[in-house]
């Protein structure tokens, strides 16, 4: 469910894509193919019938998130007569085009994930509905942890598709071989960085045997890594926060990734690959994926997001736990990595379309993604109230490790309140595009400094600051 951050949204498209509007159930899958049952007709407050209600969703995601959407609309249709949702899930390749062409053609969906660059664009546009006077008296809207909010202006356009933050991930045989304990679970007993990578070390054994403590240990063949992490932007933004650094000025006119705690941060996790030898270089990644590794027995830990719930716990053969991040400034952080689902201005139902986007977000046996991994709630109660907490973790047994509660309710939440840049900074696409992801690229490769690649970040980024959202 997670993109890579692109381009602004493309030109619109001249060619007109009609959707069926009959009043029926209707599901579209990756293929184009749908499939229809009748609804009924809604009922208003006498009793009388009224017209027919149809909602259109559009979303992206693996087959299970697929089902899993496509069931929430049924079970929301069977406790609503009346209202049809059409749940039209499209591939991740097509999907900026799909929008594209339902706003060329005057008919926008009613709700739909977007890309973090598209919803800006978006909302620039004025296209996207404000849910603030939905949300602000509302008991359980109100419940949104603030960390997982899109708001552009004064326009509350939506929350993430899920929590989902960045923790560590470490295969218990691997620990259990090298006879070293397990990654701290509990916030207070988080790793300083050191001995991060003092554990990492242990458990980089090139194929001789030798661990990258040792001497002897030969860093060009390494049969085993201690870790790896994620060198997308979810992985380096978690980075610069952790250092303590805040991306940008108080006013987003100027990046500050340059200053001393976001090139330290940086730094260090370059030395993970160059200087520490405990993470595989671009040459490894390129031929077998971190996952592989991972999966295979051939990385001891891995710094990832929370969705591989969904595909670790799967996998009979790996015996494998969750921990907090190893911290790197003064606090512990873990980033949220998010997308939104925003709802339409244009559309002719807000009630109903606000009342799904509710439905939605409530763990159920209808919504099986919390319970499988894939998606974290994004109401505060599931975090704080144990029995609502309990509706995710323990729905599934084997899903989730026993020590989920520590990482999941009592660190994420709190440990993950500073919005990412996804959600402040305007034009971060370009930015991005332009300026940091050239600079990062070059990091990972050792090809530069942490400090000599965002110093060339901030100066060619200078010109394409336009400030922030939340300010």
């Amino acid at each position: 469910m997670f993109r890579r951050l692109t381009t602004l949204l493309a030109c619109l498209a001249l060619l007109v894509a009609c959707q069926g509007t009959s009043g029926e159930s209707t599901t579209t899958d990756a293929d184009g193919d749908t499939s229809s049952s009748a609804a009924g007709a809604t009922t208003t407050s006498s009793g009388e019938p009224g017209e027919p209600i149809e909602i259109h969703m559009t979303f992206w995601g693996t087959a299970q998130e697929k089902a899993a959407v496509e069931a929430v609309a049924q079970a929301y249709m069977d406790e609503n007569p009346g209202i049809t949702v059409i749940a039209e899930h499209v591939p991740n390749d097509a999907y900026s085009q799909r929008i594209t062409t339902m706003l060329a053609s005057g008919s926008p969906p009613d709700l739909a994930y977007l890309e973090t660059t598209v919803a800006e664009q978006l909302a620039i546009e004025g296209q996207l509905l404000d849910f603030t006077p939905y949300f602000e008296n509302d008991p359980e809207a109100s419940q949104y942890l603030p960390q997982l909010q899109f708001h552009y202006g004064d326009v509350y356009a939506g929350d993430g598709i899920a929590g989902e933050a960045m923790i560590l991930f470490y295969n218990k045989d691997l620990f259990d071989a090298a006879g070293v304990d397990y990654p701290p679970s509990k916030v207070e007993d988080a790793w300083s960085w050191d001995e991060f990578v003092d554990v990492a070390k242990q458990l980089t054994i090139d194929r001789s045997g030798n661990d990258a403590t040792s001497a002897d240990f030969n860093s060009d063949d390494v049969a085993q890594y201690g870790v790896d992490f994620q060198r997308w932007w979810g992985g380096w933004m978690t980075a610069i926060y952790q250092g303590g650094n805040d991306f940008a000025n108080d006013d987003g006119t100027a990046l500050t990734i340059n200053e001393p705690d976001a090139v330290d941060a940086l730094q260090k996790y370059q030395d993970l690959i160059h200087t520490d030898h405990v993470a595989p270089p671009a040459s490894v990644i390129s031929s077998s994926s971190s996952d592989a590794l991972f999966s295979s027995g051939q990385l001891a830990m891995m710094i990832n997001g929370h969705w591989k719930v969904l595909d670790f716990s799967q996998d009979d053969a790996l015996n494998w736990g969750m921990a907090v991040l190893p911290v790197i400034g003064d606090e512990p952080f873990t980033g949220q990595i998010l997308s939104p689902i925003v709802g339409f201005a244009a559309t002719e139902h807000p009630d109903e379309v606000v009342e799904f986007y509710k439905f939605l977000r409530r763990p159920s046996d209808a919504n099986p993604l919390y319970a499988q991994g894939l998606w974290m709630p994004v109401s505060a109660a599931y975090y704080e109230d144990p029995e609502l907490t309990a509706q995710w973790l323990d729905a599934i047994p084997g899903v989730y490790p026993e020590e989920a509660r520590d990482v999941l309710v009592d660190y994420v939440p709190n440990y993950s309140q500073r919005p990412l840049p996804t959600q402040w900074l305007k034009n971060l696409g370009q930015i991005q595009n332009e300026a940091i992801q050239p600079a990062i690229d070059l990091i990972w490769a050792g090809e530069a400094t942490a400090q000599e690649a965002m110093d060339q970040a901030v100066e060619t980024a200078a010109p394409l600051m336009q400030g922030r959202w939340d300010r």
